[in-house]
């Protein structure tokens, strides 16, 4: 027997939204059966099923992962054949890290095959319920420049999903909450060996924020991910791809019937540029975190790549003294040069801004810089152009 992962279905339950999935292996092994949770906390207006659906998609590579299995079946609902192209490129570019961390050759024709076999579900193509700006925050400055920089000309309503740096809640002023539940058995199988590794989380999260069905959905995503980390049997293996604009562009296209505008504000501007601006923002610089490592705890680790990436990143703004009373520590130089040479996978500053805030090289250049996002609206350029 093919091994087969199987999207089940999917159930709303109040604000509540379940996922099943199994997994057919060969005969001999187990049949595993995962349920997945998402909750929504403070959203009004009725939830889409079709919306719900899609996002049953984005949230089955977290158990897919386990299996690597060559047969994704669809029994939750149908796609049409250029929605299953749009999947299978999310998985090929999506989950490059975790390609190349298990060793995966993810280039064979034959590697993954898609297929939709579920209901017909009834298409309900509906204008957005609210013409407000859709806000995600994450507790780092990028969502905290973008929450600054529009709350004067919109009506913003955060966003923010768990688990996550509790920092988010200390920025947020009365936020739609999410909380994603990961089934135990899952985590329990991740423990006893079976595959593991990096899943297109922006891509999942890009899904959840259809849910509420706001106009305008505005994200933080820079510039600066368009760098890919490394070079993996022929592809560039890129740890933020769900934060591209690649991947940005693909979305829109793929909810276009939904009048849905989902973008990143961001988008335009180098991680260096959107520190400069943060540093005009002393208010946040005990509030904000950006340490993966030390998260759950609230605080910094100092030494991690995102710790070492913040502090470069000011470095050309603020002092020393004031880069370690939010760090808590500095980082050496040789810590700060392991950035300007390799590209750990992380959200990090690229090599070239890190060599720019190390040593003033071509810093001007990096920060008069612009490129155009064509997925956003003028009126919001507008915006992030005037506070350059």
């Amino acid at each position: 027997m093919t091994p087969k992962f199987v999207y089940e279905s999917y159930s709303i339950e109040g604000n509540t939204l379940k996922f099943n999935y199994s997994a057919c292996l060969p005969a001999g092994r187990p049949l595993h059966r995962f349920t997945h949770t998402v909750t929504f906390e403070n959203l009004t207006g009725q939830i889409d099923p079709n919306l719900v659906f899609q996002l049953g998609l984005a949230e089955m590579f977290s158990y897919w992962k386990l299996f690597c299995s060559p047969v994704i079946e669809v029994r939750a609902g149908r796609l049409a054949m250029s929605e299953v192209e749009w999947w299978h490129k999310l998985a090929i570019n999506g989950m490059g890290q975790y390609f190349y961390e298990n060793q995966i050759d993810f280039t064979k024709p034959d590697f993954l095959k898609i297929v939709a076999s579920g209901p017909q579900l009834t298409s309900h193509p509906s204008q957005p319920t609210t013409n407000s700006v859709l806000l995600p925050l994450g507790g780092g400055k990028d969502s905290i420049v973008t929450y600054e920089l529009l709350k004067p000309h919109f009506d913003v309503r955060p966003i923010i999903v768990y688990p996550t740096t509790p920092a988010s809640a200390r920025i947020a002023n009365n936020p739609i909450v999410v909380r994603r539940v990961l089934d135990p058995h899952m985590l329990e199988l991740t423990k006893q060996g079976l595959l593991t590794g990096h899943i297109p989380y922006s891509a999942v999260l890009a899904f959840i924020f259809l849910i509420p069905q706001y106009k305008y959905i505005a994200v933080s995503n820079e510039r600066s991910s368009e760098e890919g980390n490394v070079e993996y049997l022929g592809h560039t293996i890129n740890h933020q791809y769900s934060k591209t604009l690649e991947f940005e562009t693909d979305f829109n296209n793929y909810i276009k019937n939904t009048g849905v505008s989902y973008f990143s504000f961001l988008r335009p501007l180098y991680e260096l540029q959107i520190a400069k601006l943060f540093s005009k923002m002393p208010q946040y610089f005990d509030k904000f975190r950006s340490c993966n490592k030390n998260q759950q705890q609230d605080s910094w680790c100092g030494h991690c790549p995102k710790c070492v990436s913040t502090a470069l990143l000011l470095k050309p703004f603020i002092s020393k003294d004031e880069i370690t009373k939010i760090i808590g520590s500095y980082p050496s130089e040789s810590e700060m040069k392991q950035l300007t040479v390799s590209k750990p996978f992380e959200c990090v500053l690229t090599k070239a801004e890190a060599q720019a805030a190390l040593t003033g090289e071509n810093l001007n250049t990096i920060l008069t810089s612009w490129q155009n996002n064509p997925n956003m609206p003028p009126e919001f350029a507008k915006i992030l152009k005037a506070a350059l």
